[in-house]
């Protein structure tokens, strides 16, 4: 069993302690053949939950001085004598013995453990609370609980072996336990946060509290190595290759006090990088905030190569009306590991306004370097921008000569009619960084066949760190009845092309087209190298995101309508709906490797209200409508309802696919996606609908073997696909059921 290696003791203390044996009192009665006894408490290096000895087995109970006792009711124990050159397996190895706490610290197993020979080594090893079939000492696997607003008892995964208190193991046999006593002094296994929120000054009179929490930074499931791996024989705790660990959010428990606002969290580190979405946290009055890093976190030790465990840090957070402002991270007593990272950005609490006319000639300083970003400091100013922008000949257009801008202020449009930054025929190449800035109101209606913020981007060009909500953002055709219209319409940006970027933005508004619509983004594609990488990432949209009056095929999706780039870690509320291909995520994902992975989410409603046009096929998938082309969806749940309303006239369509993962999947791989929510398929009045709780339409080269499951619950005893297609292989497709 193979584990990554994220936990390595300095070689030095190793070395020193691995030769030390731990001896029992001269004189002492050998226990060799008696039976094994433990003592347990919780230790901790930095003295902020001392060990015990809780005594067990008839012994009596002692009790270090200012301690308290382990308040767990179970354990497991190993006895691993490893294997005998005559007889084979050890007769006095016992591997993941159950012991049981009465309540009164006295502790008991149901098996018989007899300790062996005194002179024959011993591995030793115990963990807490007790898992049923962890009977390799090499990989002892935990659940980490995503849901601790009750408290962390539950997540508070514990371990021990002789030699922990010098982060190396000690070479023991029986003879080295006092009575065959085992003094269990357990360590935190995982690494804790607890977070304390400060409100700003424009919360002053409000009764403000915390609703809930999110910490989204952590893996599912983690391992335990009492052998070490390799020509390393130190235990460690850290990621299970051979379980597939994937990153996990976990709602965490509030532990707000009279006069403060906290809440923590047990987790281990899925990554704590740059970029990443750290926090998110809604408040009584319902205004979601999100923490996203702007640098790294610095919790991997490099002299160590891995992350340290049993270590609790603490968190300032200030909270504005618009954004978190991380603050100073400190240490609170596991284990005393210093202070890290400082500040992570600036809160915004006022807004420019416009009135609809005013364009600035001129920005608040910068010369549109990348060191030197042009400033927008007012809503006039990003007129400007839009108006320099669409100029004939414009710079702006250039990834040669990319220009860079930063906003840094919140700006307010209120409603009146804006023109998009970028058009067909002046595509914008440049960078812009909103900074967690905030725009309100934004107004896109008028603007033809590309609608939002921005109209065309391309070329490397980037949008991040922005805000936008309140947007009423709207494409419809210019063309005939009969002519495909493709319009385009997203809150960010209507059409990306060429490899762009756009990176931890939220959004919050509606969103229409009658082509391709998506509350991030309406198209999004790759060109030819070096534009050939292009991403969604971090982003989250709370929208009613439709496609109506189509005249063709059409593509509605939560993030983006049509996509053939990678996206991760994107988040989707509200409504989705359209008449042919609507995903949750993606309408449609596919051509050259596009990806849609690592920890995005779904909980709005995905599907169809009325159908308007005959001879199409509708996929309405819970993350994507179709997928194709050799793309893959991983580490991916959906956690809404897709829903086909009741009485469609379906006649007149050649078939109709609904999915709770995806619509129609063909050349896909699935991995690590799970279906927590609901279907909804209706009854239509006639026409072929074919609905599966995972996939509505199965056709040639899908794969999906690696950790996917779903609720049985919410499967609404629909099959795993809805139609397979005649001489379709489905044997590389293995979706397990959760109760």
């Amino acid at each position: 069993m193979r584990y990554f290696k994220l936990y390595i003791i300095p070689v030095l203390v190793a070395a020193v302690a691995s030769c030390t044996k731990v001896e029992g009192p001269e004189g002492g009665v050998s226990p060799e053949g008696r039976a094994v006894s433990i003592s347990v408490g919780v230790d901790s290096p930095a003295g902020g939950v001392s060990g015990v000895e809780a005594a067990v087995a008839g012994l009596p109970a002692t009790r270090a001085e200012g301690s308290t006792p382990y308040s767990g009711s179970t354990l497991g124990l190993f006895l691993d004598y490893g294997i005998d050159p005559i007889e084979g397996n050890h007769p006095d190895t016992k591997l993941n013995y159950l012991w049981s706490n009465d309540g009164s610290n006295n502790w008991t197993t149901k098996g018989q453990m007899l300790w062996g020979k005194s002179s024959d080594k011993v591995g030793v090893y115990a963990y807490a609370p007790y898992l049923d079939g962890q009977e390799d000492a090499s990989g002892v696997v935990f659940t980490i609980p995503t849901d601790q607003s009750e408290g962390l008892e539950a997540a508070d995964l514990l371990w021990w072996y002789p030699g922990i208190e010098n982060n190396a193991r000690t070479d023991v046999t029986a003879g080295s336990f006092t009575d065959g006593r085992i003094d269990i002094a357990f360590r935190h296994a995982l690494i804790k946060l607890t977070v304390n929120f400060e409100l700003g000054t424009q919360f002053d009179g409000e009764n403000i509290s915390i609703k809930e929490a999110w910490f989204h930074q952590s893996i599912d499931k983690v391992a335990i190595n009492f052998t070490g791996s390799g020509n390393n024989s130190i235990p460690y705790v850290g990621m299970s290759s051979t379980t597939s660990s994937n990153a996990t959010s976990i709602k965490m428990h509030n532990c707000s006090s009279e006069g403060k606002l906290s809440c923590e969290v047990l987790f281990f580190p899925h990554s704590l990088t740059k970029d990443l979405k750290l926090l998110t946290v809604t408040l009584s009055d319902g205004r979601d905030y999100i923490l996203t890093l702007d640098k790294d976190l610095g919790l991997w030790e490099r002299a160590t190569g891995g992350y340290v465990t049993g270590v609790a840090y603490e968190m300032a957070v200030t909270v504005g009306k618009t954004k978190l402002e991380g603050g100073v991270i400190t240490v609170s007593p596991w284990t005393d590991k210093g202070s890290l990272g400082d500040n992570f950005g600036t809160d915004a609490t006022e807004y420019s306004e416009w009135d609809g006319t005013e364009i600035a000639t001129a920005y608040a300083g910068g010369s549109g370097t990348s060191e030197d970003p042009y400033q927008i400091a007012t809503a006039a100013q990003l007129a400007f921008l839009a108006q320099e922008a669409n100029k004939e000949g414009s710079e702006y257009q250039w990834a040669e000569t990319r220009k860079y801008f930063k906003l840094t202020a919140n700006i307010n449009l209120k409603g009146h009619e804006w023109t998009p930054i970028g058009s067909e025929s002046l595509r914008f190449a440049g960078s812009f960084d909103g900074d967690g800035h905030v725009i309100v109101n934004l107004n896109v209606k008028g603007a033809g066949r590309f609608a939002g913020l921005f109209g065309w981007i391309r070329n490397g060009a980037t949008v991040k760190n922005l805000v936008i909500r309140n947007a009423s953002v709207s494409a419809v055709s210019p063309g005939s009845e009969t002519q495909n219209p493709e319009a385009y319409s997203g809150i960010v940006a209507a059409y990306c092309a060429g490899g762009c970027t756009i990176s931890n933005c939220k959004v919050d508004g509606t969103v229409t087209s009658d082509y391709c619509a998506g509350g991030i983004v309406g198209y999004s594609a790759n060109d030819s190298a070096p534009y050939n990488d292009g991403a969604i990432t971090y982003c989250t949209a709370d929208v009613v995101c439709s496609v109506s009056g189509s005249k063709s095929d059409s593509y509605c999706g939560g993030i983006a309508g049509h996509s053939c780039v990678k996206m991760y870690g994107c988040t989707v509320r509200g409504k989705i709906d359209g008449p042919c291909d609507v995903g949750g995520l993606v309408g449609w994902l596919g051509t050259g490797g596009s990806l849609v992975y690592h920890f995005s989410y779904v909980y709005a409603e995905v599907g169809i209200s009325k159908v308007e046009l005959t001879n199409l096929s509708p996929s309405i998938g819970g993350l994507v409508g179709s997928a194709s082309s050799g793309s893959k969806i991983s580490d991916c749940y959906m956690k809404g309802k897709v829903n086909c309303a009741d009485g469609l006239a379906l006649d007149n369509v050649y078939s109709f696919y609904i999915g709770g993962i995806v619509g129609t999947a063909q050349n896909v791989e699935l991995a690590g996606c799970h279906y927590r929510g609901s279907i909804a398929a209706g009854t239509p009045v006639n026409g072929g609908l074919h609905a599966g709780f995972f996939i509505g339409e199965l056709m040639s080269g899908v794969k999906a073997t690696n950790n996917n499951s779903y609720m049985i619950d919410g499967a609404a005893g629909l099959p795993v696909y809805g139609y397979k297609k005649d001489g379709v292989d489905d044997s590389e497709i293995y979706i397990e059921a959760i109760e």
